[in-house]
């Protein structure tokens, strides 16, 4: 990928990132599949949505240098609805 032309360590951090990225948006997509076919078993849903929480937690939570923003992320899902918000502000001592 990226890190094959560039040869440098940033482009190198980079691959693996959207490597990593990839494989929890495929992991969150088989766990919203799995969500319909525990209708009777609420721990196991419970379970799941718990998972996926996390999964988009760990997608939209980056290491982006503090910023003065708000970006709120809502998804509407047949049976789920998550919403995300971030706010962010310049650090006082820069």
């Amino acid at each position: 990928m990226l890190a094959t032309i560039l040869k440098s360590p940033k482009a190198v951090e980079t691959t693996i990132a959207i490597v990593e990225a990839y494989a929890k948006l495929r992991e969150l997509t088989r766990v919203m599949n799995e969500i319909p076919q525990h209708e009777g078993d609420k721990p196991q849903q419970e379970s799941l949505l718990k998972r996926g929480g996390q999964l988009v937690d760990d997608l939209l939570n980056d290491v982006m240098p503090v910023q003065s923003s708000e970006t709120t992320l809502e998804l509407n899902l047949a049976m789920l609805k998550l919403k995300h918000t971030v706010r962010r502000e310049k650090p006082e001592n820069t």
